[in-house]
């Protein structure tokens, strides 16, 4: 909560902020669901959060997502503030910005990379990572942009392919007035079809790249204790073609589409440490192709809920709502369903935290027939620090996937133990153990796989 203002010299002090975390609907088509996977893309700018403890952002039910990616993401702790953790990084100064680099390199076995029913074969791989962070030091108006890159190269496999994954995004704030603020985004993304998944053509030939670009703008506006904002998204989905280990070539032209969205927020500071808010989704979503099928659809989502903070020890948001998706194909049923949405973070002591999460989303698939995509996601995860530089995270995510109107349903279940070394401020160890199952109702659709990873992870 900002400091109050003095009766004097009130010209002389800085612009009062408006915290975007507070007003924005959470992890735009970001990661979420791993507590410890690194990068949002096109996620709001966090508000600081109390000592060992994470701030918290809902995402978008109705955003696309990729839901949960086992074994996509390495160990990337929440890190506590600088001041209180004697190993944060400070960040490189360049002019009024301050940057913050990571590098790191990762080598490990996965028993299973293609995710096959059977018959898979295992293979060791290596990943490289790059992150960078710019965020400005003004004392009015905000500019913050980071970019993130990755490849990983399974070692044993013919014609693996590299597995991009990039994110970029840049975000902006202008300070109109003390109490109206301008925010802007620009993201893109590059990232690979995971094997397994039921948008996914299995036997392709490398990677299956997936492109996205979007751009968002919006107003928020405090009045008193009342923040509203609304905005205005754009993205364009791309799905690069493809050639089967056979050598015949996929046309993916029909995937592509683009996703028009409008965002309403309203929350009331009724404390410090309890925040109510509603906000509405409208999305509607056009396909370039239709393939003799209307393809895209109509959605709204409607939430209600309540970020939290009780003895700085319980930190959380919570929300109930609905949501419906309308196929534009009259002979699509349309779909719709209870949202809940919940992410709690408890420090239970000063060396360990409990982490919470439940998640539902509905969204679209490009898989034949299917009117939406479904899923309802829950996860935990308990963070222990066996020494001040030493953390170790025992997690477990599942997630239901339900494909309406085609029957299929998908059951994924993750359990990962993890570890961070910190041999300096710039320097650390880390290590992963993750057991990925998927069950289905389709036949031929179920798959396991284990992955072993260790890693050197600089930063600045």
């Amino acid at each position: 909560t900002p400091a109050p203002r003095s009766a004097t010299g009130a010209e002389d002090e800085s612009l009062e902020r408006l915290e975007a975390g507070t007003l924005s609907g959470g992890d735009y088509g970001g990661q979420d669901g791993q507590p410890l996977s690194g990068g949002d893309y096109g996620g709001p700018t966090r508000p600081a959060a109390p000592a060992g403890v994470s701030a918290i952002d809902l995402g978008d039910p109705l955003a696309r997502s990729q839901g949960l990616r086992p074994g996509s993401a390495s160990l990337a702790p929440r890190p506590r503030p600088p001041e209180d953790d004697p190993y944060a990084t400070p960040g490189v100064r360049a002019g009024s910005f301050t940057l913050r680099p990571t590098l790191e390199a990762a080598s490990g076995y996965d028993d299973n990379p293609d995710r096959r029913n059977t018959g898979g074969k295992g293979s060791g791989y290596y990943r490289l990572r790059g992150d960078i962070e710019a965020v400005s030091e003004w004392s009015r108006h905000e500019l913050r942009g980071s970019v993130s890159g990755q490849i990983r190269r399974y070692l044993d496999l013919e014609d693996p392919g590299y597995e991009p994954d990039v994110d970029a995004v840049l975000k902006g704030r202008l300070d109109v007035t003390e109490r109206t603020q301008v925010i802007s985004e620009l993201r893109t993304s590059i990232t690979t079809s995971r094997p397994g998944d039921a948008d996914t053509l299995t036997d392709v030939q490398g990677d299956q790249i997936e492109r996205s670009h979007g751009a968002t703008l919006g107003i928020a506006h405090r009045i008193n204790r009342l923040s509203l904002e609304a905005t205005g998204l754009v993205d364009r989905y791309l799905f690069d073609d493809a050639t089967l280990v056979s050598g015949e070539p996929v046309d993916n032209a029909a995937r592509n589409y683009t996703a028009y969205e409008a965002r309403f927020r309203a929350a009331y500071e009724l404390s410090p440490n309890l925040q109510p808010f509603a906000d509405l989704s409208i999305v509607t979503r056009d396909f370039d192709e239709n393939d003799g099928v209307t393809r895209g659809s109509n959605a709204i989502a409607l939430r209600g809920g309540a970020k939290f903070e009780a003895s700085r020890v319980l930190t959380g948001e919570i929300a109930l709502g609905y949501g419906k998706q309308t196929p534009k194909d009259d002979r699509q049923k349309p779909v719709d369903a209870l949202l809940f949405d919940g992410s709690i973070a408890w420090s239970a002591t000063q060396l360990t935290t409990v982490r919470l999460t439940a998640k539902s989303s509905l969204y679209e698939t490009t898989s034949t027939d299917a009117s939406a995509l479904l899923t309802r996601r829950v996860g935990v995860s308990v963070e222990h620090a066996l020494r001040r530089h030493w953390t170790v995270t025992a997690r477990a995510d599942m997630e239901k996937r339900a494909y309406r109107g085609i029957g299929r349903v998908d059951d994924v279940t993750v359990l990962a133990l993890e570890t961070e070394y910190r041999l300096n401020r710039s320097v650390a160890l880390f290590g992963s153990f993750e057991h990925d199952r998927l069950d289905s109702n389709v036949a031929g659709g179920d798959y396991t796989a284990s992955i072993i990873e260790f890693g050197l992870r600089v930063r600045r």
